[in-house]
């Protein structure tokens, strides 16, 4: 077995594909504090494949508006860029979690499962009153350190995975012994190339470990955490392993949740979730 070493994997993330320039436009001018809603329709106007998902989504049970939604623009309005903001993302994260094939890793199933965790964070961050921001994209993109295995070395990882079906471990115990990393580290690592919001990139490095994380982000952290237990116990894994993964102490002390969180509420969060892939389903 080939060993990758930590450095070739930085080496080899400055050499993956930055944000589509499409997208790199639109979010700086979500950025700018002069922008307009007719100016930014325009600008996402000019990828029709995308404006349209955007049409879709925001038309769906999901946002479950009392009429149609017609415009960009109007959807703009409605919405908010934050909520804009997360479609977009959507949209980009689906491209890449899903193009490319793998005999063991199934991208579709891992999209779910970052899908249905984003859905879920965003929730019980209304839920809770917690007001963190970029919540629904660090739900979508805590996993993308699998993606970028995947993509580094295909048949690598497809030994890693097996190993971990064979031996019904989680990934992330695995991973070290092939990559030197696991999926959280090299996540963070495309995160900062990505020029991603600081406290995205602390929940994709630390949503397995968040009593190592700094305070400041440890509301996001045990969200995402606690989300991506949920998806677990939703069936909705990454396709390799269905446990449940612990929670550390640390989530049900920053949440000022019970341990019986996930039991309690679980038929509401369901049908949340199968809303919401319901919704998403366009982007295919």
């Amino acid at each position: 077995m080939v060993e990758w070493k930590p450095i070739q994997i930085i080496e080899k993330i400055t050499n993956l594909p930055t944000l589509p320039t499409t997208i790199s436009a639109i979010l700086r001018e979500m950025a700018n504090p002069e922008s307009s809603a007719i100016g930014l329709a325009k600008l996402i106007s000019s990828d029709q494949s995308l404006a349209g998902s955007i049409l879709r989504v925001v038309n769906s049970a999901y946002y479950n508006f009392p009429r149609k939604i017609g415009s960009l623009t109007d959807a703009i309005v409605i919405l908010g860029y934050k909520g804009i903001r997360s479609i977009i993302l959507s949209v980009t994260a689906f491209r890449f979690f899903t193009t490319g094939a793998s005999d063991y890793l199934d991208r579709k199933k891992l999209w779910n499962h970052a899908l249905a965790c984003a859905i879920i964070a965003d929730y019980l961050n209304r839920k809770f009153k917690v007001g963190e921001e970029n919540i629904f994209e660090a739900g979508l993109l805590h996993d993308i350190g699998k993606v970028v295995f995947d993509y580094l070395d295909p048949e690598l990882y497809q030994d890693a995975v097996k190993e971990a079906k064979r031996k019904d471990n989680p990934l992330l115990s695995v991973e070290p012994s092939y990559f030197g990393a696991d999926h959280s580290e090299v996540g963070t690592l495309l995160a900062n190339h990505w020029n991603l919001p600081e406290n995205i990139v602390q929940a994709i490095r630390y949503h397995h470990q968040p009593e190592k994380a700094n305070h400041e982000f440890l509301n996001t952290i045990s969200l995402i955490s606690l989300s991506n237990s949920i998806t677990y116990a939703l069936e909705l894994g990454d396709s390799v392993g269905q446990t449940i993964p612990p929670l550390s102490p640390t989530v049900f002390e920053t949440l000022k949740i019970k341990e019986s969180f996930i039991e309690d509420n679980l038929g509401e969060i369901r049908q949340i979730v199968e809303t919401g892939l319901e919704a998403f389903s366009s982007l295919s």
